[in-house]
């Protein structure tokens, strides 16, 4: 009789055992839901969104032509009035018979000046031979504050004479001031084309 207590008591404890472990067991995982192929498809953009959001000013720099050959070095200086450019601009050599034109960005910067800050000269890398105006527009108001290479060298006295047109050759560097606020210059538009506003060549 006390056995047959003893081997139901075991059967009992080894059967609640088993049932314990079946439903401590881990779950089958779940499966992932399948996506539509329509909703994997990137957002749909409005066509005009980069028309609207890069619009840039017709002035902006535009990068220079390739110098083919041995150019000829300008080193140009901007005098905006205080002695020195106080402003960033963007300085422009154009040839006066193929219109062809190279292009400089000067930074406002200070450079030997106490009281302003003024860019330093810069040199710029020109197709030659040629025979080229310069002038300068500043970066922040193009079409309000320009600058033309005119045999005015002190601002307070330009009265807006013709752009000098300066002969470069090959290897060799010039040192030009660019000075004069009423001088005439060529239009934004008017870049790439022969000069027509007047300009002279001053007898070396």
């Amino acid at each position: 009789m006390k056995k047959s207590v003893l081997i139901f008591i075991c059967m009992t404890i080894l059967g609640f055992s088993a049932c314990m472990s079946t439903v401590t067991s881990e779950a089958p995982p779940i499966l992932p839901t399948p996506t539509p192929v329509k909703m994997t498809k990137p957002p749909t953009k409005d066509p005009n969104f980069f028309l609207t959001s890069t619009i840039v000013p017709f002035y902006t720099q535009v990068p220079s032509p390739t110098v083919v050959g041995v150019p000829a070095i300008v080193n140009v200086a901007l005098n905006m009035g205080s002695g020195g450019a106080g402003f960033s601009a963007n300085l422009y050599a154009q040839e006066v018979y193929t219109g062809k034109t190279f292009t400089l960005f000067m930074s406002a910067g200070m450079h030997t000046a106490p009281l302003l800050p003024t860019s330093p000269p810069l040199d710029i890398a020109i197709q030659a031979p040629g025979t080229y105006v310069f002038y300068a527009r500043l970066s922040n108001a193009p079409t309000e504050y320009f600058y033309g290479y005119t045999e005015c060298q002190i601002p307070t006295d330009c009265v807006g004479s013709p752009l000098i047109a300066l002969d470069v050759l090959p290897g060799e560097r010039y040192t030009i001031l660019i000075a004069d606020r009423k001088a005439l210059l060529p239009a934004n538009d008017k870049r790439g084309l022969p000069v027509t506003v007047p300009w002279v060549k001053l007898n070396p």
